[in-house]
């Protein structure tokens, strides 16, 4: 099965140390832009240390949405109990998926519903955990859902096409995208390949994005990349695993026919095609990295804020025997947008990011885009981004912005 590995042979070992380019294919004759090399290997690396947007000026998202779907209470299509994702559709439509219902909903141009399809269940159409949602040809619609590791294929009505169910090749599997031949590209978000020790303390395992057949068959792996990072314990003589602070895990977006892959260890991200390898390598450097004490605190404050009060002192007992870092996640989520530029959200502690850094196509370090307190993007296109918009008390709704450029 064959493999681009991040940086060079990968085992179950922590990977921790900025890594070197890969293998991969290079970019040819390509004109090199400024602040951008080959390394040994021949791929391309765009290095950005100053925005090309001047201080002062870029893009922002409308103080107003486009669209606004959803409401605390009322009818309950317009209530969300967690959106797992959204996509655009013909018309001004948007397909939603809800995980808390186990729902597909398609709304119109103004935000009313028009249908929705599925429910809670093993058998076709329906869901036990949605993960991810993407349109295809024709305003076909795929999601995947974590609990029964299963593509689910609609049609512009919602109708079962086809079901595809994976092989136990992989674990703990997301989808990201449908591919030309039918087959789909998944990522582990963690690995649950033996690991030669258990021993106790930080890990991260790889894990790897690959391409699945139409019958949920592994392919071939894309890359291997550094998973999540865990913490393991001794609790009672047994291994325990729990999220450490400020725990640094892969991400991995799709951008039309590329795929974009980070471990948020270095502010890095790298471009692979799924039959040529690497294509190229993206980084803003100059970013400080270490971790401000008062925001772990603040964060952690927050945490206890939703444990019932009877179990806070033992909580907090737990998260103060957590592990300290020195230094926080390069970066949070990833996105690629319409036109083949890189989103990445500011990291922060605990909440949303308050602006996401965006990189033209060509890997240059474009500048910061501002976010409305309280939005998470999850889909972006050429001019609108549309995402999860959370209140005080956690209700959720789906906000459509368009993109505002100086």
């Amino acid at each position: 099965m064959a493999a681009w590995q991040w940086g060079g042979a990968i085992g179950a070992a922590i990977l921790i140390a900025p890594f070197v380019a890969g293998c991969g294919g290079g970019e040819g004759s390509t004109p090199l832009l400024a602040g951008a090399g080959r390394d040994s290997a021949g791929v391309l690396v765009v290095e950005s240390r100053d925005p090309v947007w001047p201080a002062g000026a870029g893009w922002r998202l409308s103080a107003a949405p486009e669209l606004e779907i959803g409401a605390a209470d009322g009818a309950v299509e317009y209530q969300f109990e967690e959106v797992a994702g959204l996509v655009p559709l013909s018309g001004g439509r948007w397909a939603v998926a809800d995980a808390g219902a186990s729902e597909i909903r398609v709304y119109d141009a103004a935000g009313r519903f028009i249908r929705a399809a599925g429910r809670p269940g093993d058998g076709p159409g329906e869901y036990r955990r949605l993960n991810a949602i993407g349109v295809g040809p024709g305003d076909t619609l795929w999601v995947y859902d974590f609990g029964t590791r299963r593509f689910t294929v609609l049609d512009p009505g919602l109708l079962v096409a086809r079901t595809v169910t994976l092989s136990g090749d992989l674990a703990n599997v997301g989808g990201v995208a449908l591919l030309p031949d039918g087959g789909f590209l998944v990522r582990e978000y963690w690995s649950s390949r033996p690991a030669t020790t258990l021993a106790l303390g930080l890990r991260r395992d790889p894990a790897a994005v690959a391409r699945v057949d139409r019958a949920g068959r592994v392919r071939d792996t894309t890359v291997l990349v550094p998973g999540r990072e865990v913490l393991i314990s001794n609790e009672g003589g047994r291994a325990v695993m729990s999220a450490p602070l400020a725990a640094r895990a892969a991400t991995v977006a799709w951008a039309g026919d590329q795929v974009v892959v980070g471990d948020q260890t270095t502010f890095e991200l790298r471009v692979y095609g799924l039959d040529k390898g690497l294509r190229r390598v993206v980084r803003r450097v100059g970013v400080d990295l270490r971790l401000d004490p008062d925001a772990v605190a603040r964060a952690l404050d927050r945490r206890l804020a939703d444990v019932p009060p009877g179990q806070r002192p033992a909580r907090r007992v737990e998260l103060d025997a957590l592990p300290r870092p020195a230094t926080r996640p390069a970066y949070g989520d990833v996105l690629a947008d319409g036109a083949g530029r890189i989103w990445a959200a500011v990291w922060v502690p605990d909440g949303d990011a308050p602006a996401w850094t965006v990189f033209d196509p060509a890997g240059r370090l474009l500048g910061d885009v501002p976010m409305p307190p309280g939005f998470t993007p999850r889909w972006i296109g050429d001019d609108l981004v549309a995402g999860v918009q959370r209140d005080d008390l956690g209700v959720e709704r789906v906000r459509v912005h368009r993109i505002e450029r100086e």
